[in-house]
């Protein structure tokens, strides 16, 4: 008797993931919650894998491959990679391990590498204090704000944002344990604005008195809300004025820069101008 489409996808479904078991081969799920598993005995990500969302995958703690327990909050909603490494298949459960995929492009990386060298990044993860950035592979550094390399009066999450590629230099490598260590490439020393500089830029934060603007990866400056009373969104584009510009202290202090101001400003010098040589002359009379 010939199965049903329902039926027949399940059977070849199953059989990709102990195809992918036995060849040791690298499998894409998403991770959906963090749970407390009794049988592991510690915290666990469950997974959910595209072709099958009522099979349940288990990634526990120790073979996440992350250095601590807090981090795996981070990966919630995010695609990873991992290895089978066992099927129980009337529980529709299946035990999955992201530490060795990530042992593994360590290794890679290792032997690619050298100290000073700049490559690529990924960010992960974005909070008030670190930043989580993949050099490929799920190989994951964080950074503290200060290695962050941003000023402490601008937010994180208002330079850095889930997915961004970022440069960083490599700056320490201790292939035996498998340390990296890497800073990123500071963007602020290579270009200079002057005062008066007209610039585009996106509001990618709003603070409570100031908005924050990127103009280019990696440099977020500070404006005042607009004059009109108009509340910008995150996204939206202007053009603004460079007030101020220090790339030792990564600060930029910008103005908006609006064409109707700018004319009504000049027309008011002009009617100053000669209406002040017109009260001139008559005073001489």
């Amino acid at each position: 008797m010939l199965l049903s489409p329902e039926k027949n996808f399940g059977v070849e479904f199953w059989d990709k993931l102990y195809d992918a078991k036995d060849r040791n081969s690298e499998t894409y799920v998403t991770v959906v919650a963090v749970v407390q598993q009794e049988t592991l005995q510690e915290l666990a990500w469950e997974v959910e894998f595209d072709e099958a969302y009522d099979v349940r995958g288990l990634v526990s703690f120790s073979e996440t491959g992350l250095p601590n327990e807090k981090m795996m909050n981070y990966f919630v909603g995010q695609e990873v990679r991992v290895i089978i490494k066992g099927i129980d298949k009337k529980k529709n459960l299946v035990a999955c391990t992201r530490r060795e995929v990530v042992e593994q492009y360590r290794e890679r990386i290792l032997r690619m590498v050298e100290e000073g060298q700049q490559i690529e990044a990924c960010v992960t993860f974005v909070t008030d204090i670190w930043v989580g950035l993949d050099l490929g592979g799920g190989v994951l550094v964080d950074l503290d704000r200060k290695r962050a390399g941003t000023s402490r009066s601008i937010p994180l999450n208002a330079i850095y944002h889930e997915g961004q590629r970022v440069k960083v230099t490599i700056e320490k490598i201790d292939r035996d344990s498998g340390m990296i260590s890497v800073s990123p490439v500071d963007p602020w020393q290579e270009i200079r604005y002057a005062r008066g500089d007209k610039v585009l830029g996106e509001v990618v934060h709003l603070g409570e008195k100031n908005i924050f603007v990127a103009i280019r990866a990696g440099i977020v400056g500070i404006a005042p809300y607009p004059a009109n009373g108009k509340s910008p969104g995150i996204g939206d584009r202007f053009k603004f004025k460079v007030n101020e510009y220090d790339p030792d202290k990564k600060s930029l202090s910008l103005g908006y820069f609006d064409p109707e101001i700018i004319r009504a400003r000049k027309k008011n010098r002009e009617y100053r101008k000669k209406h002040g040589r017109n009260q001139s002359i008559k005073a001489d009379k």
